[in-house]
C-alpha cells in the first residue's frame, strides 16, 4: 500500500547506511523521515514533541541507550500507545526477543533483511490500521507478481506488489493519468488460470521517479466475476494465514 496520506517516522538507528536504506524505501511510498542516532537522542525527540511522531522505527542495538532501554522509558513514562512502534534486528534471533519487546509495548518486530515491499506492507499496515475505506478494514498482502496490463489501447508489463480484493498497486515507469481505464492479466502464484480484471487508476505517486521500486499507480478493481473474487480472496487468506504462522513461530 503505498499512500498520499504521508506521515512522519522517526528512524532510530546507529548505522548510517540502514538509515539511508530505510529512508529511501519510506520516501519513496510517501512518508516524512526524521532520524535517531541512538536511543537517548530517540527519548530527547519524544519528550520536545511526541505528537510530530506517528510512527517509530526502533533499531535493538544502539550505543549509550539501546533499543530495550527506549521501550523500557516508554513504558515507564506513560508514552506506550501513543504511536506505534516497529523493532528492527540484524543482531539478535527473533524469536528470542519477540516476547520481550512485545511485553514492553512494541508492536512489531523485523528483521533488516526484510523486503523493500514487506517494509511498507508493515509500516502502512499499522499507520492505517484505523483508516478504513468502506467501513471494514481490507485485506493486503505484499506480493511480487508479473502482469500484463492494457491502457489507451497499449499492452505493456509490470508487477503487483501489493494486492488486496478491491484493488492492486503496479509497479511500473508507464505514467497513467487518474481515471484511466486498465485491463490486468495474471495468474496468482500456484495457479495456471490467468485472471482478466478491468480497473481505474486512483492514483500515483508524484514525486517518484521511474527508477524507484514504488513507481507505478493504484489501481481500484471494478466488479469482478464470482470465480474471479473468490480466488483472490482464497490467496490473500492463505497469505495471510502463512503469514501469521511465521509470526506466531517468531513469538515462540
Amino acid at each position: 500500500m503505498i499512500t498520499k496520506d504521508s506521515k512522519n517516522i522517526l528512524v532510530a538507528d546507529d548505522s548510517l547506511f540502514f538509515r539511508t536504506k530505510l529512508s529511501d524505501i519510506l520516501m519513496e511510498a510517501g512518508h516524512k523521515v526524521y532520524f535517531a542516532k541512538n536511543g537517548a537522542d530517540v527519548i530527547t525527540r519524544i519528550k520536545a514533541n511526541p505528537a510530530s511522531i506517528d510512527l517509530l522505527v526502533l533499531d535493538l542495538q544502539m550505543p549509550e541507550v539501546d533499543g530495550f532501554e527506549v521501550l523500557k522509558w516508554l513504558n515507564d513514562n506513560g508514552y506506550t500507545g501513543r504511536f506505534p512502534v516497529i523493532v528492527i534486528t540484524g543482531v539478535y534471533e527473533e524469536s528470542k526477543v519477540n516476547a520481550r519487546i512485545m511485553a514492553l509495548g512494541a508492536d512489531v518486530l523485523m528483521s533488516k533483511e526484510s523486503s523493500p515491499e514487506n517494509v511498507i506492507y508493515r509500516v502502512n499496515k499499522l499507520l492505517f490500521s484505523e483508516k478504513p475505506s468502506s467501513g471494514e478494514q481490507k485485506k493486503r498482502v505484499a506480493v511480487t507478481i508479473p502482469v500484463d496490463f492494457t491502457a489507451e489501447g497499449v499492452t505493456r508489463t509490470g508487477t503487483i506488489i501489493n494486492l488486496s480484493e478491491s484493488g492492486a498497486f503496479i509497479h511500473t515507469d508507464t505514467r497513467l493519468a487518474e481515471g484511466t481505464l486498465v485491463e490486468i492479466r495474471l495468474a496468482l502464484p500456484g495457479s495456471k488460470k490467468m485472471l482478466q480484471i478491468k480497473g481505474t487508476v486512483r492514483w500515483f505517486p508524484s514525486e517518484v521517479g521511474a527508477q524507484y521500486l514504488f513507481c507505478g499507480c493504484g489501481i481500484m478493481f471494478g466488479a469482478l466475476p464470482e470465480e474471479t473474487s473468490r480466488a483472490l480472496a482464497v490467496y490473500i487468506d492463505a497469505e495471510l494465514a502463512h503469514l501469521a504462522i511465521i509470526t506466531n513461530t517468531n513469538r515462540r
